[in-house]
């Protein structure tokens, strides 16, 4: 594997190579070198593993899942809004925080069990709602629900992820967890007719998704970066299978908010954008199901959900892919608590990739942690068994560090386990 030196070695003689009239005896064009240069470093450590039993950490599936999808499903798991800003500071914000660590805890078990609304958990590690499963992975939301029932994992099935591809999508994924599931609905779709639906599986939880439609996002970007010609699916031969019959995302219009582009504007699709809290208010009065908002940022808005009935929040910028603040989530965590006031749970996702992360939001409060580009990757790359492989290396990271600081259950996982990164 190259060397940071060796790479900057490699690019100063293409560099002078491209100055010089070799190229021209030789019967290249200076234009060669410049596609050379432009190409992206190999990184460090890039080993595509072949089984699940070579994985070292999470990050060793992404590098798996980026062989085997297709670079435009690649790029719509990954990318995030914009430049990428608030998809790097979720993973910057972890910086933020060192973990104070203790020697000689002498602790030989770590229960890492929470209890949500009333129903324990083997872990307070869950699995975040991602749509479009099926681009991912054949009936990637039943694998999923197949992995959640196998580690006894708390799933939040997006709704997209099954409606959108089977009449029975939701039902099916339900059967496959042997368990009433929490749904997600997105934006305004929640409407009585919906919530009936949800309802009649047993769903306990509707996780209101409030976060989508707020920039330009990687639905638009992960076709153009295919060559997708118009950015039209329908009009691709490597899309038409799929897309064709799948009318509502088939196009980038502003018919369809997840695929917003710039000069369309995220305020013409059904988005989140024109909700307020008379609509919180309206979903309260329909249904009898908790209602959990997915995507509060802010301590007021976490005052207002507690005020409106909400009974839980989970804090998420959806991965970053439709949020142009360039805040990670953790940073948002002690404000969104504070508004809260301990009234209700406070759930965070986005940008989590290893135990240590988990243990960081949980000092800081939280009551559990999802993951969404994790799982995908290890159902990407390897179907259930990647997901539950995934879900056991993240269990064990967060085992040893509370191990590491004296934790042996959630309960004793305190504030002061974290010091401030001077």
């Amino acid at each position: 594997m190259a060397s940071t030196k060796q790479n900057s070695d490699r690019r100063a003689f293409l560099s002078f190579l491209a100055a010089s009239p070799i190229l021209a005896y030789a019967g290249f064009s200076s234009r060669w070198i410049e596609e050379v240069l432009a190409a992206p470093v190999p990184q460090q450590n890039e080993v595509v593993i072949k089984s699940v039993k070579e994985a070292l950490n999470v990050f060793d599936f992404d590098a798996a899942a980026r062989v085997k999808l297709t670079p435009a499903h690649y790029t719509f798991i990954t990318d995030g809004s914009f430049n990428n800003e608030t998809l790097r500071a979720n993973r910057d914000g972890f910086l933020k925080y060192e973990v104070r660590l203790r020697r000689l805890t002498g602790i030989t078990n770590v229960d890492q069990s929470v209890k949500i609304f009333g129903k324990a958990w083997e872990s307070p590690i869950f699995f975040s709602p991602v749509g479009r499963m099926n681009a991912y992975y054949p009936d990637g939301a039943v694998v999923v629900a197949q992995a959640a029932k196998s580690t006894r994992t708390l799933q939040v099935l997006a709704g997209s992820a099954a409606v959108i591809v089977d009449p029975r999508g939701v039902e099916r994924v339900v059967e496959a967890r042997g368990e009433p599931l929490w749904i997600a609905g997105l934006g305004s779709s929640m409407d009585e007719k919906m919530l009936r639906r949800f309802e009649a599986t047993g769903c306990p939880v509707l996780v209101w998704t409030i976060d989508d439609g707020g920039a330009n996002t990687i639905g638009a970007k992960s076709v153009q970066r295919a060559g997708v010609r118009d950015l039209d699916r329908e009009a691709d031969d490597r899309c038409v299978g799929c897309h064709a019959n799948l009318p509502q995302i088939t196009r980038i219009t502003k018919d369809t908010p997840m695929d917003v582009l710039g000069a369309i504007g995220a305020l013409q699709g059904e988005t989140s954008v024109k909700l307020n809290w008379e609509d919180v208010k309206r979903v309260r009065d329909m249904t009898k199901m908790k209602i959990v908002l997915k995507g509060i940022v802010a301590g007021e808005d976490a005052a207002l959900a507690v005020k409106h009935g909400v009974d839980g929040i989970i804090i998420s910028n959806h991965g970053g892919h439709e949020d142009a603040s360039g805040r990670g989530t953790i940073e948002c965590l002690p404000e969104v608590l504070s508004g809260a006031a301990g009234k209700i749970p406070v759930l965070i996702d986005s940008g989590f990739r290893g135990g240590a992360d988990v243990f960081k939001a949980l000092a800081l409060g939280a009551t559990a942690v999802g993951i969404g580009r994790p799982h995908i990757w290890g159902l990407s790359s390897f179907g259930q068994e990647g997901v539950e492989t995934v879900v056991a290396i993240l269990r064990r990271e967060l085992q040893a560090i509370m191990a590491q600081t004296g934790a042996a259950s959630i309960a004793q996982i305190h504030r002061d386990s974290l010091v401030p990164r001077g």
